[in-house]
């Protein structure tokens, strides 16, 4: 999405996650306590955006109670994609910020009278990707929120968001889906059997589990944990495994750190819990070259350079990774 105003937003449902959070929401609609600015944390891939879309539909329909009628003009113009009461917000793309101009915009909205009579609805997705003057500009409208008018934002994670901006609004934080729960979804949702693992690196986010085996993410993986456990191994094939890494970023430098990870619990006896079941003999030849405290400050570097590119898009994503790799045993 682009940093303007857009009257595109998901499918709204609630999946089986986050049904104790809808029903709570639900509560708080039929007694009219619902907040006017709610803050939930989920991860991308976990239904997120269809839950507050969801939410959207039955706040913003003409008979409002704790569900959609479906029938009213709001209804229509909501399932046709175009309820002129909704906003929906967000970075350009992955990385970039949301700048000062898009959140007056957002206010702009919020303080016009709605169209059709009712509430209006504005949600801002990855609300820690906003720049600093852009947070404190929302901070006012947060405070002092024009009335029916409601604020939901999105984010990945409280601990990137200004202590100021969560303390004005009603706070959630998604429940993470059980793991079988995931599977049984994700595996029904493919109409095929899924590896464990497929889901492990996904936790909590069975959407993004789903879409990772769809487009062959589970090939992909296999070549990266098999390149990376070759080059720590035998310190060969640099340019292949930079090649991999950078081909599949940034999701191979998670799958590396939940791999790293499982190095960690194999050096401290408890591989029962692993996720990379399926890749054990290489967990642990990668665990017999490494010390523990090798894993650890390659975890650490690892995280350090997955924030400074999030944050740095400019990066060179190739050199970065090489320097890292480079470093793997000093």
């Amino acid at each position: 999405m682009s940093d303007k105003i857009t009257l595109a937003y998901p499918a709204p449902y609630v999946y089986p996650w986050f049904e104790g959070v809808w029903a709570h929401w639900q509560q708080l609609l039929t007694s009219a306590r619902f907040p006017h600015a709610l803050l939930l944390a989920a991860p991308p891939g976990s239904g997120r955006r269809a839950l507050i879309s969801q939410l959207a539909k039955v706040r913003l329909c003409g008979h409002q109670n704790d569900s959609a009628c479906g029938h009213c003009h709001h209804c229509q113009l909501f399932a046709a994609g175009n309820h002129p009461d909704i906003h929906w917000l967000a970075p350009e793309k992955p990385g970039k910020q949301i700048g000062i101009d898009a959140v007056r915009k957002v206010q702009r909205q919020a303080l016009e009278t709605s169209q059709l009579g009712g509430a209006r609805f504005i949600v801002i997705e990855c609300v820690e990707r906003l720049g600093e003057a852009a947070a404190n500009a929302l901070l006012k409208s947060l405070e002092e929120p024009p009335s029916g008018c409601y604020f939901v934002l999105l984010t990945d994670s409280l601990d990137s968001l200004l202590a100021t901006i969560i303390s004005r609004c009603s706070v959630w934080k998604a429940p993470q889906a059980e793991a079988e729960t995931a599977k049984t979804w994700v595996e029904q949702a493919l109409q095929r059997s899924v590896p464990d693992h497929a889901v492990s690196l996904y936790r909590g986010a069975p959407l993004a589990a789903r879409d990772f085996v769809a487009s062959g993410g589970l090939d992909h993986h296999h070549s990266v944990v098999e390149g990376f456990s070759t080059y720590v191994r035998e310190r060969t094939g640099l340019f292949d495994t930079i090649e991999v890494l950078v081909a599949h970023y940034p999701a191979s430098l998670n799958w590396l750190s939940h791999f790293l990870l499982d190095v960690l619990k194999w050096r401290q006896g408890v591989g029962q819990t692993i996720v990379h079941r399926h890749h054990h003999q290489r967990v642990a030849e990668v665990a017999n070259v490494l010390t523990t405290q090798q894993v650890h400050s390659l975890l650490r570097a690892l995280h350090q350079l997955q924030r400074q590119l999030q944050i740095h898009t400019g990066l060179n994503t190739e050199l970065v990774v090489s320097q890292w790799l480079l470093s793997i045993g000093e």
